[in-house]
């Protein structure tokens, strides 16, 4: 009877993990749509977004950040002691960077809603996301509702 047990949930197991799929806590841009434009200004517009990256930039050893998108256009992003500021635009459901520092490029991004979590995919020069999220951010206040919790 042990045998038959493990050999039931040997093979239910795996179609149950690939029914969940890898985790569903992260948006399948594939098959989901982001934020449209208006839903881009709702959540953004004004708005201060504390998250953090999926990466780490050169000198800098902290992967979170704080970012905020001035209802003029203005941003102003912090990395650990790191000040950037620019411009910001939203256009065709995407959110754009452009900050002063000329070695900084111009980044435009497609966001995913996960509750009050806000996945950032960088949207490369043929249009579509790429490399997986790049940020994970919630407005300034508000409790992440997403796991693995952010900041």
């Amino acid at each position: 009877m042990r045998r038959f047990a493990l050999l039931v949930c040997a093979l239910i197991c795996p179609l149950q993990a690939a029914a969940l799929g890898l985790d569903d806590a992260y948006p399948n841009v594939e098959d989901e749509m982001p934020l449209s434009s208006e839903e881009l200004n709702l959540v953004f517009k004004g708005q201060k977004h504390l998250g953090t990256y999926n990466f780490l930039q050169k000198n800098i050893t902290s992967y979170a950040f704080e970012e905020t998108t001035q209802a003029n256009g203005s941003i102003r992003h912090i990395q650990q002691e790191k000040v950037d500021t620019g411009k910001w635009h939203i256009t065709n459901d995407r959110i754009c960077y452009d900050y002063d520092d000329p070695s900084l490029l111009q980044a435009c991004f497609q966001i995913y809603a996960r509750g009050n979590c806000y996945y950032h995919y960088q949207v490369s020069t043929e249009g579509y996301a790429r490399y997986g999220f790049t940020a994970r951010s919630v407005i300034a206040g508000e409790t992440p509702n997403c796991e693995p919790s952010l900041v």
